[in-house]
């Protein structure tokens, strides 16, 4: 027996499969058109063996081995990607719903807020799966994010102050993916837009967390006490549910 074992006759331009010990099955094809030996991986992982006519199974099967690096690092690509659910309707934010349009007579991707619609139009000719389209959407998700943050986070900040008793000196809304929100020494406290991916509970909790940081500039048991008695002994379990969230896509 040899590195692999043939499931079909690999003809001399045919489509066939044979199974190699470490990667599995691949897909052969040998075809007239191919000047060269090629492999590619495909999703969801799927390596693929391209063959001019006049080389032999053996000898494409010797260039898979010495590429078997790169096709195992491919392959991890791959399922990466493949993780990933490209985003579609519907999708909603709080307030705005996405408008996917695929449209024949224009060539680059544009992106409109407007009317409670986040619209992305782009060329009929690419899927809405394609990276570039999705990146489109991403981009107008966090557009959407932003308008709604700024009209939210400063007036939720100023209720929960009012009703606890702290004071601060500004709120803004930023792009952070660092962390969801920050507070300075003087009392400015930064926001995070992708706070609106939280339920009200949560962006309440971080809300509150940096209103405690105006009395306590640190994470020490004095801060921890006042956060969970602003939180109705709830502390813990908010910060255990904020960890099945990110900032980051």
């Amino acid at each position: 027996m040899g590195i692999f074992s043939r499931k079909k006759p690999v003809q001399k331009i045919s489509e066939t499969t044979v199974t190699h010990p470490a990667l599995g099955d691949i897909t052969v094809v040998q075809s007239q058109r191919a000047r060269r030996i090629s492999v590619s991986v495909r999703p969801p992982g799927v390596v693929r063996l391209t063959l001019p006519p006049s080389v032999t199974l053996h000898e494409g099967m010797r260039f898979v081995e010495s590429k078997l690096g790169w096709i195992a690092a491919a392959r991890e690509r791959a399922n990466r990607r493949a993780a990933v659910v490209p985003i579609a309707p519907p999708y909603s934010t709080r307030y705005h719903s996405l408008d996917l349009r695929p449209t024949v007579d224009v060539h680059t991707i544009r992106v409109r807020i407007a009317a409670g619609r986040i619209t992305v139009i782009y060329p009929a000719m690419l899927p809405y799966t394609a990276e570039s389209v999705q990146a489109a959407i991403k981009r107008g998700i966090e557009q959407a994010w932003r308008t709604e943050a700024k009209e939210l986070l400063p007036r939720r900040t100023a209720e929960l102050a009012r009703q606890h008793g702290f004071r601060y000196n500004s709120v803004a809304v930023r792009n952070t993916v660092s962390k969801w929100g920050s507070c300075s020494g003087r009392d400015d406290i930064s926001l995070s837009l992708h706070l609106m991916r939280l339920p009200d509970e949560l962006i309440d909790y971080i809300i509150l967390h940096e209103l405690c940081h105006t009395i306590h500039k640190n994470h020490s048991a004095a801060f921890h006490a006042l956060l969970s008695r602003h939180t109705d002994g709830h502390h813990l379990e908010l910060r255990r549910r904020l960890r099945s969230f990110s900032t980051r896509w």
